[in-house]
């Protein structure tokens, strides 16, 4: 019996979606496969509305999919639109005063976060939020996430071109 790579899975997933959910769980179970996730959350930007949209989450109950939120237009965001820089905390402590929810985000069983951000055309399309364990994401895992961009901005251009973000 042939085992279907993540790949294959994840382009086979795109090819037939049916809702929003489709396209980011297709995009979760990449990075299951690719570096592992215990919470794999998606947020949509609307730069020109100013605000962002969780659009996806594996923990809906947790981190629902709903409402927005505006985009603060400071140094960080900057940054992560024109630098593309990519924000790794391996630790609780190194997450200290980046999470206003850092208390609930240890209650889940998490102590290490990515949060990449996905651009394309110089314009943000969203960040892709993954947390483990603490200590989950060693530098090994951290290299093996940058696979994850470009299947991401395909996510992200589906929905920005079938789903209101």
């Amino acid at each position: 019996m042939t085992q279907i790579s993540p790949v294959t899975q994840f382009t086979d997933a795109l090819a037939t979606y049916r809702s929003e959910r489709d396209v980011g769980l297709a995009l979760h179970r990449l990075a299951e496969a690719t570096v592992g996730v215990k919470l794999f959350t998606m947020t949509a930007d609307n730069p020109a509305g100013g605000y962002v949209r969780r659009v996806y989450s594996s923990d809906e109950t947790a981190y629902p999919v709903l409402g927005t939120k505006p985009i603060v237009f400071d140094d960080t965001y900057r940054k992560m639109t024109e630098e593309r820089f990519v924000y790794v905390a391996n630790s609780i402590e190194a997450m200290r005063g980046d999470f206003p929810d850092l208390d609930f985000i240890v209650s889940l069983g998490c102590g290490s976060a990515i949060n990449m951000p996905i651009v394309a055309g110089g314009e943000m399309l969203g960040s892709v939020n993954l947390l483990h364990q603490e200590g989950w994401y060693t530098p090994d895992r951290v290299e093996a996430v940058k696979l994850l961009v470009a299947p991401a901005i395909a996510c992200f251009l589906i929905l920005r071109s079938r789903f209101t973000i």
